[in-house]
């Protein structure tokens, strides 16, 4: 019998692949620290344990850009739990450090890079700096962007539409090509990993410019992942939906928390998602269990963008 292996989520002890990720699942753990919170995250097993060796990961470098918090985090605890070395770039280097000695208890090394991501001459500094301090770069995670400036349509100023798309958009595309000359020069068969957002596949009001930039970004993948598939290189995206972040769970604005009561709610499997969760998806991207996939954008949002549940973003 072929099974099937989802990060050993589901082991068929006779399968062939079952060696390649040795996952344990943990059905009494949380995964989120806000897991706390009124809105429900699941108990989805995510604290797991991995083979590193049958990721080939061991000893690679990851870069993980606004790596300090959130999906960031999940992303970069998930690489190193895999093998990697970590670089956290970030402009908060407080919380930087804090996740970069996370990572050092894991046994990995760990440097926080401070760089503002919507600036080229930063971006490349950025790359330079985490090849001179940890050997080179293997896998980049472009993970940073934010929901901000929801309002409707009509309210929207042109200062605003730039302002989320450099965010959003424009910092994905600095860090790719940046990232990916790097991995050309020095012949690394590299991975990049974008971060999108459902918000890029369905519509809804209040997010036009935000939701234009992460469908930029998932067309953007698909674009990257043909023209460096020739150095070996691969291009894929994560797009997650709402996911309960540490800074989200502590936002206790009324309209947003009935936003997160709602988008709880709406997924057919009836909860947020977990930064930790979307960091598994990352580490699938860049490790050997995906080596033939490029150009794909991987839905991490329990199922909501194939229903008509989908919350509307409260304007702020």
């Amino acid at each position: 019998m072929i099974g099937v292996l989802l990060f050993g989520m589901v082991r068929w002890p006779h399968s062939p692949w079952s060696r390649l990720a040795a996952l344990r699942y943990r059905a009494d753990e949380p995964v989120c620290a806000a897991a706390g919170a009124t809105v429900a995250v699941g108990r989805c097993g995510m604290a797991f344990q991995m083979d590193p060796d049958q990721l080939g990961l061991v000893d690679e470098v990851a870069l993980v850009t606004g790596g300090g918090r959130g999906i960031g985090k999940g992303c970069a605890l998930q690489l190193a739990r895999a093998g990697c070395h970590i670089a956290i770039v970030d402009l908060d280097e407080e919380t930087a450090g804090a996740t970069a000695k996370e990572i050092e208890a894991l046994g990995r090394q760990a440097e926080v890079v401070v760089a503002n991501v919507r600036e080229e001459d930063q971006v490349n500094a950025m790359v330079e700096e985490v090849v001179a301090r940890l050997g080179g770069l293997d896998v980049a995670v472009n993970n940073v962007g934010n929901p901000t400036g929801m309002r409707p349509f009509l309210d929207y100023s042109t200062e605003l539409w730039h302002d989320i798309m450099d965010q959003n958009l424009t910092s994905s595309y600095l860090c790719s090509q940046a990232e990916a000359r790097s991995m050309v020069e020095r012949g690394i068969a590299g991975r990049i990993v974008t971060i999108a957002s459902s918000s890029g596949i369905v519509g809804a009001p209040n997010i036009v410019a935000y939701g234009a930039a992460k469908a930029g970004v998932i067309h953007m993948t698909k674009t990257l992942a043909m023209e460096l598939a020739p150095h070996g290189i691969r291009v894929n995206c994560i797009v997650p939906g709402t996911h309960l972040t540490e800074k989200a769970a502590a936002n206790t604005d009324p309209a947003t928390v009935a936003f997160r009561e709602a988008a709880a709610k709406a997924p057919p499997l009836r909860r947020l998602g977990d930064p930790l969760e979307t960091g598994g998806l990352a580490v699938f991207f860049a490790s050997r269990l995906s080596a033939y996939v490029t150009g794909h954008s991987l839905l991490s949002d329990g199922g909501v963008t194939h229903t008509t549940a989908r919350p509307a973003v409260p304007a702020r």
